[in-house]
C-alpha cells in the first residue's frame, strides 16, 4: 500500500511557501480618515455613518484640532460617537477616526496598548495588564534584590 507524501514547497529565502505570511485585514475589517465631528448630525451622512457603523465593535480616536483628545473602545461605534457629542467630552473634540474591529476579544488590549503609549488627556483610565504580565513588578523585585545584597556588602565593608 503506497502512501502519498506532500513535498513543502520552499520560496528564494528557504522558508516554506506561505509560512510567516502576515494576514492583512485579520483583526481592523475598516477604518475612516480623520472626520469632523459635524457630519454625525449632518442629515445626508446620518444614514450612510448608520450603515458603516451602526452594530460594529470598534476602537475611535478622538482629536481636539490636530492633537490626540481620546481613546475608546465600544461595542457599537456610532451609538459611542454620538454619545461623546453630550457627555462630559462634548465641545472637547471636533475630528474623530473609527476603526471597526472583528474581534471584540483584543478590544481592551488594543485601547490599553494605545493609552500607555500615547498621552491623551480625555482618557481618565490608561488600561491594566493582568498581575501576571506586568514586567515592572518582576523589575521591581530584582531592584529589591540588588538592593538588599548591596546592603549586606556595605555592612559588611563598615565592619
Amino acid at each position: 500500500m503506497a502512501t502519498s507524501i506532500k513535498k513543502k514547497k520552499f520560496n528564494a529565502r528557504g522558508n516554506a511557501k506561505g509560512a510567516g505570511k502576515s494576514r492583512k485585514g485579520a483583526l481592523i475589517k475598516g477604518m475612516s480618515k480623520r472626520l469632523p465631528s459635524e457630519i454625525l448630525n449632518d442629515p445626508i451622512f446620518k444614514d450612510g455613518l448608520g450603515k458603516i457603523m451602526k452594530g460594529y465593535s470598534g476602537i475611535y480616536a478622538l482629536y481636539r484640532r490636530n492633537r490626540l483628545y481620546y481613546i475608546g473602545l465600544t461595542t457599537n461605534l456610532l451609538g459611542r460617537m454620538n454619545w461623546h457629542l453630550k457627555d462630559r467630552h462634548a465641545g472637547k473634540w471636533d475630528h474623530f477616526v473609527i476603526f471597526r474591529i472583528k474581534r471584540i476579544d483584543y478590544l481592551k488590549d488594543i485601547e490599553t496598548l494605545i493609552t500607555r503609549v500615547v498621552d491623551t488627556p480625555g482618557n481618565r483610565q490608561k488600561g491594566k495588564v493582568p498581575r501576571d504580565a506586568d514586567m515592572n513588578r518582576v523589575l521591581s523585585a530584582i531592584l529589591r534584590q540588588h538592593t538588599q545584597e548591596l546592603r549586606a556588602i556595605k555592612k559588611a565593608l563598615r565592619s
